[in-house]
């Protein structure tokens, strides 16, 4: 199993923390957003790891250079990255994809046991689902009819529509259909829309599994609101992000 982070975005809402600094290096508890992903990740027995990247992409080459050079990590620079979303970058990607993966943004924070729980579940093909908070505004939503997603958006609404993660389980001949279907996004130039447009429209084909939690912290960072609150959770819990 491999694991693709998606890592290419300006991080415009961060501004100006991420003028000179990519999201995924702005730290917390001492450790960048980065750290915590491939420390998790390597954790949990994954030690290859495709990286895409975008805004400050020399940045991030240095940090891995000098922090994981150990690390069987390929990064895919999207250099449209401005003008793209990262469903071109997932497309971009495409190659280096030949196995079971985790699929994960790079701007997630969350605790150790979420990913565990995911790479157990036995099901093929699993996202992380929250239905005890109050679906948040900006972030996705997932769609929910028993554990099958059958939409994911940031405009999902209704009575089964809850939080969802964007970190994802995903099996190869899943990833196949879903990149096929991307494929036909970008050929019509349709490459700022998200990746999981594309999947939405596969879900009666693919069975995506909702893997549910409750109390474990998961969250998306997208504001400096959301950098403080995230700093201040594991100030307060005196947790490590590992």
């Amino acid at each position: 199993m491999k694991a693709v982070i998606l890592a290419s975005g300006i991080g415009s809402r961060l501004m100006p923390l991420t003028k000179e600094v990519p999201k995924c290096l702005l730290t917390i508890n001492s450790k960048t957003i980065l750290e915590s992903e491939l420390e998790m990740l390597t954790s949990c027995g994954i030690d290859k790891v495709i990286i895409t990247t975008g805004h400050l992409h020399s940045k991030v080459e240095d940090h891995l250079s000098n922090h994981y050079a150990g690390l069987a990590v390929t990064l895919v620079e999207n250099k449209q990255y401005a003008s793209t979303n990262y469903i071109y970058s997932l497309w971009l990607a495409k190659d280096f994809i030949d196995e079971d993966i985790i699929l994960l943004h790079g701007d997630m924070v969350f605790d150790t046991l979420l990913l565990e729980k995911l790479i157990q579940s036995s099901f093929d093909n699993g996202v992380l689902v929250n239905e005890e908070v109050p679906p948040p505004e900006k972030d996705f939503k997932a769609l929910v009819d028993g554990k099958l997603v059958k939409k994911i958006g940031v405009e999902v609404t209704g009575r089964n529509a809850f939080f969802c993660a964007p970190v994802y389980k995903v099996s190869l001949n899943a990833f196949s259909k879903w990149m096929a279907e991307i494929d036909r996004f970008v050929a019509q130039g349709n490459s700022t829309c998200y990746a999981e447009d594309a999947l939405n429209n596969l879900l009666g084909d693919i069975e995506l599994r909702a893997t549910f939690y409750d109390k474990e912290f998961c969250m998306e960072i997208d504001t400096i609101q959301d950098l403080a609150t995230a700093r201040e959770y594991y100030a307060q819990h005196q947790h490590k992000l590992s």
